[in-house]
């Protein structure tokens, strides 16, 4: 199950000039509408479906959030993009030190732990 991609809701704050574009909307903006998709998808699936992070993945972190809220796979498109080739070492360090940092011996052992736990989110 994949959650999500792009929105064409305007999730943005301010003066922000996306806010007034027309069409889908991706990469960081979309950050924690991505983030409560995948927390969703997941308490609905009760493990009969993996679930796929997508939208708003601009680093380690982000992804690790998707992983805790219910996240199998995690996709990063934007992040890459900006990041370069060099997004994916970074992004897999970053994800074993937070994993390790939360005491879990492995990132499948992290799949869903917020929703599992009642949390609405990780700092």
């Amino acid at each position: 199950l994949i959650a999500t991609n792009t929105t064409v809701a305007r999730p943005l704050v301010g003066g922000d000039p996306r806010a007034a574009e027309a069409g889908g909307l991706s990469g960081a903006p979309l950050r924690e509408l991505a983030l409560r998709a995948v927390r969703r998808a997941y308490a609905a699936a009760r493990g009969r479906l993996p679930v796929v992070g997508v939208g708003g993945v601009m680093d380690g972190h982000d992804a690790y959030q998707r992983i805790r809220a219910g996240a199998a796979l995690v996709q990063a498109y934007t992040g890459f993009i900006y990041g370069g080739p060099a997004f994916v070492g970074r992004t897999l360090r970053e994800l074993q030190a937070l994993a390790a940092a939360d005491g879990f011996a492995s990132l499948s052992d992290a799949v869903g732990a917020d929703v599992r736990k009642g949390a609405q989110t990780r700092g």
